[in-house]
């Protein structure tokens, strides 16, 4: 059996110990287009197996975030609906130490803001060592870190979005400069990895594809 798929079970396990207010995911990172290779409770955020890695998941895997830790844990995330979620993925490594998965657990908040229960900090505490876990409490500061969703066209459209969303200008009114910086942006977070993210960058950006790829060379 594959490595990856001694997980599987694990899936279940968590979705069973904090119940049906708690979707898991089990991440293949080699075909970021069909990620997905186990859920429990995806109803929550409307994915299945076969859907792609999240924007956040991209980025993590174009920084090799997962080199000097083993999880991040307890973030803000948002369905495509609107719900927000308490999440928290860990990295699973060969024996080489090379990244070839992600096992992903978000909790639905309750409208105080606080997580269904504490279950889930005590999970990742007992699986992920060497953290520090955030509080449940959603601040009203508290950005929005990952979006989940259902398909590979709404993924590279919430990477830039969120890309976007630290100009305070619409897109036409922005320079060749802020621009290219977008585009170098979207290039650090992996969004280039997505087949088909040139022609959709360049028509939000109101450009041709072919500047698109001067940007990246950065000519």
């Amino acid at each position: 059996m594959k490595l990856l798929e001694t997980y599987i079970p694990l899936v279940n396990f968590i979705a069973d110990i904090i119940g049906p207010n708690c979707e898991v995911l089990l991440h293949d990172v080699v075909d970021v287009q069909n990620s997905v290779i186990a859920v429990r409770n995806g109803y929550i955020s409307g994915r299945q197996i076969g859907c792609p890695l999240t924007d956040l998941g991209l980025e993590l895997l174009e920084k090799k975030s997962y080199i000097h830790q083993s999880a991040i844990v307890n973030y803000l995330s948002r369905t495509a609906s609107g719900e927000k979620l308490r999440s928290s993925t860990y990295f699973i490594k060969n024996e080489n130490s090379e990244l070839i998965g992600m096992l992903c657990v978000n909790i639905l908040l309750s409208p105080d803001g606080m997580a269904v229960n504490n279950l889930a900090d005590k999970l990742i505490n007992a699986l992920v060592t060497n953290h520090t876990l955030a509080g449940t409490v959603v601040a009203e500061d508290e950005k929005v870190v990952e979006s989940l969703q259902t398909s590979i066209e709404n993924v590279v459209d919430s990477a830039i979005e969120k890309i976007i969303g630290e100009y305070d200008m619409p897109v036409e009114r922005m320079s060749i400069n802020e621009k290219i910086a977008v585009v170098q942006k979207l290039n650090a977070n992996g969004v280039f990895k997505i087949k088909g993210a040139i022609t959709k960058v360049a028509s939000t950006l109101q450009t041709s594809e072919s500047t698109i790829y001067r940007y990246l060379s950065g000519k």
